[in-house]
């Protein structure tokens, strides 16, 4: 297993997907003040990260390379945004069904799918984001 991969991956999904995180609660219901908020936020965040490393670990075993990352190319990229994108739509039509959350009159609905624009956005862009510059990272150190 390749460690510097799982570091840098748990870095760099974690600073992105905070900072996602509470950028966007102002557009569920009940937000009152990020302090009151970002324990919420960060909990959310360990989530996101939590599913990060999941993934990584995963596709390792389905393509038995611990260094796949050193090898991202174009395909895993859409790859990974697809599996973002409906790990999200999971996520959010689990939530709005058990009312764990729900969105205010500000937030952006996806026509059809019901759900709210920028938590989809969030796995969709940050998931393949966060592998790429793990890639990065890793090739300067």
């Amino acid at each position: 297993m390749k460690i510097k991969y799982i570091v840098i991956l748990i870095a760099v999904a974690f600073l992105f997907h905070i900072i996602w995180e509470n950028a966007q609660a102002t557009l569920f219901a009940g937000y009152s003040s990020f302090g009151q908020h970002f324990p919420i936020c960060f909990l959310g965040t360990i989530g996101d990260v939590i599913f990060t490393v999941a993934v990584y670990l995963g596709i390792s075993l389905l393509k038995n390379d611990f260094g796949w990352i050193a090898r991202l190319n174009k395909k895993d990229i859409l790859v990974l945004a697809a599996v973002g994108f409906f790990f999200a739509l999971g996520i959010e039509w689990r939530a709005i069904l058990f009312d764990r959350w729900s969105y205010t009159n500000v937030m952006p609905i996806i026509p059809y799918l019901r759900v709210g624009l920028t938590p989809i956005l969030q796995m969709t862009l940050l998931l393949p984001l966060s592998f790429y510059l793990t890639k990065r990272f890793y090739e300067k150190i």
